[in-house]
């Protein structure tokens, strides 16, 4: 799958890079601050799993997104569309990193899952990637991700990565582009889960950055 592809092609000429930022992030393990939570690194696991290589046309979390849509004041209605980033055909792409994952590759430092839900609203493309590891600096796996869209320098990935990573689960960081969001998840005491919501492309958007982080944390709050 051409999704697959790709984000194994960023994992892989970053592995290196992100090894250093999970060190940075606190990879060599921990928990989260809050225990009991709603999405473990499990359920990313089996919803990865659910959605396949071959992608799916629906979300399989439980995305209200017209109650989404309200939260964040937005003009347009959001509809599942396949993302703009890639040349994926489906709106819902997922890696399973779980098991053995490649050499290499960041599954490799940090095994976990990611399940990538995309919509658009108007004239831009919305990405809500949720990713969860077994260690702390989960937030580190996407970090090509987190650059691509928001064109942010080099030099300043390494401190979002660290900032998003040492929040509380709840607590959204968005770029200063204002275009990406990152929120860490609440996985029940146990790995690490986190939530990253871009919107348009290397830091454009018509959204205003208000809008965006309200977009984020509905997500957020509803990914269960």
């Amino acid at each position: 799958m051409h999704h697959l592809k790709w984000h194994r092609a960023a994992a892989a000429t970053g592995a290196v890079g992100l090894s250093v930022l999970l060190v940075a992030c606190g990879g060599s393990g921990g928990t989260d601050a809050k225990a009991g939570g709603s999405l473990t690194v499990e359920r990313v696991v089996e919803l990865a799993r659910e959605v396949g290589e071959d992608g799916a046309e629906k979300c399989p979390l439980p995305y209200d997104v017209d109650a989404i849509a309200k939260a964040a004041k937005l003009g347009g209605t959001v509809e599942p569309a396949p993302p703009a980033s890639t040349t994926a055909d489906t709106p819902v792409t997922a890696e399973d990193g779980s098991g053995q994952p490649e050499e290499g590759t960041a599954w490799a430092v940090n095994p976990g899952a990611l399940v990538s839900c995309s919509y658009r609203v108007g004239g831009d493309a919305l990405e809500v990637h949720t990713v969860g590891g077994e260690k702390r600096g989960v937030v580190s796996l996407m970090a090509p991700v987190i650059q691509r869209a928001s064109g942010m320098p080099a030099a300043e990935l390494a401190p979002y990565v660290t900032e998003a990573s040492g929040k509380q689960p709840g607590e959204a960081v968005a770029t200063g582009s204002g275009n990406v969001v990152t929120v860490r998840l609440d996985s029940g005491g146990k790995g690490d889960v986190a939530l990253v919501l871009t919107a348009g492309d290397s830091g454009k958007t018509s959204l205003e950055r208000g809008q965006v982080l309200a977009l984020a944390r509905a997500f957020a709050s509803q990914a269960k």
